[in-house]
């Protein structure tokens, strides 16, 4: 009876493996890039980000951040859109028609600002996600 669990328990672990390998780990077309940032809310740049809905452009990532409060929680993301990212222009902004969304203009492609998930293509990956951790007062740090 052990021999048979050893054996089932071998072969769920191959074809575990071989599933597992047979992903493409260069599918997702973003750079990973070092960040880690330290933001402080008392600066004028991001007096934005004092109030839940704010928003602020920040210099790191592959072509930029874009971070956005979440009532008490930050969440930032890699403004490098996923569609054609060698494209020049495959930079996401918020839509100045919806506050909630992050558009790229170059293709049209549409983002949610609270988790970067694709919700208009034709982009099919979601943006670059960086952890946040805020002191509850004035220091956010994005970092990866």
């Amino acid at each position: 009876m052990q021999q048979i669990y050893l054996r089932y328990f071998l072969i769920c672990n191959i074809f575990g493996i071989l599933f597992l390998s047979s992903c493409k780990e260069g599918d997702y077309p973003i750079p990973n890039v070092p960040v880690n940032i330290i933001i402080n809310l008392d600066l004028p740049a991001y007096t934005a980000l004092n109030a839940p809905g704010g928003h602020a452009y920040i210099d790191a990532g592959s072509r930029g951040i874009v971070i956005y409060r979440n009532f008490d929680k930050f969440v930032a993301l890699d403004r490098h859109s996923t569609y054609n990212s060698e494209d020049e222009c495959a930079v996401v902004e918020v839509n100045p028609l919806n506050e909630f969304e992050l558009l790229d203009t170059c293709s049209g492609s549409i983002f949610s600002i609270t988790s970067g998930v694709v919700t208009k293509g034709p982009a099919q990956f979601g943006l670059k996600n960086y952890y946040t951790s805020w002191d509850g007062a004035y220091t956010v740090r994005v970092y990866n």
